[in-house]
Formats: structure tokens, sequence, C-alpha cells
């Protein structure tokens, strides 16, 4: 079973373990039929069945069901009023707007199949917590749903939508690989089992100094491969959420500042409206939960990149930073040639809708924000 780990330690501990892997060969499991013979007695059931199973094929569970829960660890039941409110967050911030960049038809053919809702997370023997379990592109768990934070984007990001983006775009590659240009890039640095302590202590960057996002990614090319896209619409990225602070005046960059707290900013930036725009990732952030803008969502592109911008041993052509590079650009040319999905127009989709669901936009500004707590409320 894929393990989708956000140690207490490690929150970038996500993705799926080898036992999950699916081959080349193997097959996404088939549709699933509706049970007619099933009496659905709340309107969440009947909501589900007519608007995301039958149109999507998309089997939400919320109702604790021994034959598809995994056995390893021990769950409690999701809430009724906890999964109304997760199914309407998935419609907006997940069906929407991937129906928008593509279709409906494309959904139904292209995403997992099953999504368990289970109330509250599970705890390894190490201690690190389990906030979901998928077997890759298939099925998911979703952990936590007890104690969703509907009006938290960093918490969602973190807790759920960062899995599924992960475990959706499995489904792309298992129908059409990529190219194998892709795996070449980082090929003598994956690590398969041994990717948890390939790396070093909690905090080692090395794995950015080879090329990967997190380090699960260095797992695989797959799990590399989904795990950056899933990094890529998540992270802030000073060139695509409204900067406009780029420049080519080197007197302007944070590494010639004499404000200490700018020096670490990357390059080709003017460093006084880089940070205005960088602290306004506040504006998303709660007055009583300041200590979110420590999730891994909060990051910043470029800031990870500058990170990487070393190489793993002397002997290599490309820092971390020109590789996480070359896959992105590889990664958007094959969404874009093989599914015609405009990755950038998707992450654009998505993050379109925070201020909606925080009650402000990026300015601060207030805004709707979004009651999710009554079915069609979207």
């Amino acid at each position: 079973m894929k393990k989708i780990l956000y140690s207490l330690l490690a929150m970038s501990l996500i993705g799926c373990t080898a036992e999950d892997k699916i081959s080349d060969e193997s097959q996404v499991m088939p549709s699933i039929t509706h049970d007619e013979s099933i009496n659905h007695q709340s309107p969440l059931d009947n909501y589900l069945y007519e608007n995301i199973e039958k149109p999507y094929n998309i089997r939400i569970l919320y109702r604790f069901t021994d034959e598809e829960t995994s056995r390893s660890y021990t769950y409690t039941p999701a809430r009724y009023d906890k999964s109304i409110e997760f199914v309407n967050i998935f419609n907006y911030l997940f069906l929407e707007p991937y129906i928008k960049i593509t279709s409906k038809e494309f959904l139904k053919e292209h995403s997992f199949n099953i999504l368990l809702l289970l109330g509250d997370p599970a705890f390894n023997a190490d201690g690190s917590k389990n906030v979901g379990l998928a077997s890759a592109g298939v099925k998911i768990h979703l952990t936590e749903i007890n104690n969703i934070q509907p009006n938290s984007i960093y918490w969602l990001n973190d807790n759920f939508l960062v899995t599924l983006y992960h475990e959706n775009a499995h489904t792309w590659h298992q129908a059409i690989r990529f190219s194998p240009t892709y795996e070449q890039i980082s090929g003598n640095d994956y690590k398969g089992g041994n990717w948890v302590s390939a790396w070093g202590a909690y905090g080692s960057i090395e794995h950015l100094k080879a090329g990967f996002i997190t380090t699960y990614s260095s797992y695989n090319r797959d799990e590399d491969f989904v795990e950056l896209l899933a990094r890529y619409i998540v992270y802030f990225n000073a060139d695509l959420d409204g900067c406009d602070c780029a420049t080519t005046d080197q007197t302007k960059w944070g590494r010639n500042s004499s404000n200490t707290d700018y020096q670490d900013f990357p390059d080709g930036y003017d460093a006084e409206a880089y940070n205005t725009w960088r602290n306004k990732r506040y504006n998303y952030v709660d007055n009583s939960q300041w200590n979110e803008i420590n999730n891994e969502s909060a990051k910043i592109w470029q800031e990870v990149l500058k990170i990487a911008d070393a190489k793993i041993r002397d002997t290599e052509e490309y820092t971390g930073k020109e590789k996480i590079e070359q896959k992105i650009a590889i990664m958007k040319n094959y969404l874009s040639t093989t599914w015609n999905i405009d990755l950038d127009a998707l992450r654009a989709e998505i993050r379109s809708r925070y201020p909606y669901v925080v009650g402000k936009d990026f300015e601060g500004n207030e805004v709707p924000k979004k009651d999710f707590t009554g079915l069609n409320n979207n």
C-alpha cells in the first residue's frame, strides 16, 4: 500500500511505497458500477452518486467500510457534517478547475476511482502521521476529515490537495508515458525503497541538489513526476503570482542589499518589491493561525530552487535547480502535446479560487468567503 506520509518531523515525506507502484503494464482499476441495491438514505449519499460517481466515475465513501479500508492502521469514521465540507471543497478546488481546463469526459477517463474519507490520522511506529494512503492513481484514503479546516488554504493544500493533485497525475503517465529524458536528468540518484534514509537527517537539502523537489521524489521517475507537478501547483511563484518584481539591475538584488533579511532572496528580483510581495502570503492566514505561514504550501518556488542551486557532486554537469527546471520543461511539453493541458493555466485556475476559500484576496481585501457546510453551496 502506498503511504503518503506527513511526518510530524518532515512534512515533505509524501508519496507511494514500493508495493503500491503500478507497473507500466498494469491496468487501472475498471469503472465502479453503482450498486442499485444500496439504500441511499442521506442527502449526501444521493448527491455523491448523482454529481460525482455517475458523471465522473469517482466514488467517495464516507461511511466506514472494512472491505475498502486498509487494515494496517486503526481509523475512526468520518463525521457526516465534515464529509459534506470535504465534498464541497473537493468540488471547488479539484473537480471544477480540472473540468474547466480539460473536460468532463477527460476527468472521467483520467482520474482516481475511489476516495475513502476517514476521521482521524493514524500514526506509524516512528511517530510520523499518516494523513493518507493511496494505490497510485486508483484508490485514496484521506484521513483528518474530522479535523478539516475548510477556510484555511494552507491546511487544505498540505493535508488534502497536494495528495489529490499527485494521485491524479499518476493516471496520466500510466496511460501514456512521458519522455524517458525526464528520468535521465537525475537517473543516478533515484533511491527506491531507501528514499527516507538516503538523504540524511531531517532538514537536509541534498535531495534538492540532486534535482528532487521532495525526498520522496527520489523514489522513482513516476513519483518524481507527480511530486514535482503537485508542488509546482501549490508553491507560490514570483513569476506567476503577481510579484512583478523581476529586474536585471543587480544592485537591487537581495545578495547586494544592506538589509540582511534580503540577502538570501533569489537573484533576479528587486529585493524590496519581492519582500513586499512575499509578505502578502500572510493575507491567506487567519489571525489566530500565524504558524500556517510555515506550512509546506506557503513555500515559494524561487526560494526552494535557490536552495537547489548547487551540485550534488562535483562531477555533475547541472545543479539541482537546473535539473528541476529541465524536468518542469519536459513536464509542460508532455502535458501540452499529449493531453492538451496547459499546466500554468490549470495552476492559475486552481489558485484563482484561494481568495474565496479564505475570505481575503492576496492583497488583503475582503471577498465573499465560501460556505462549505451545506450541499450545493458552491
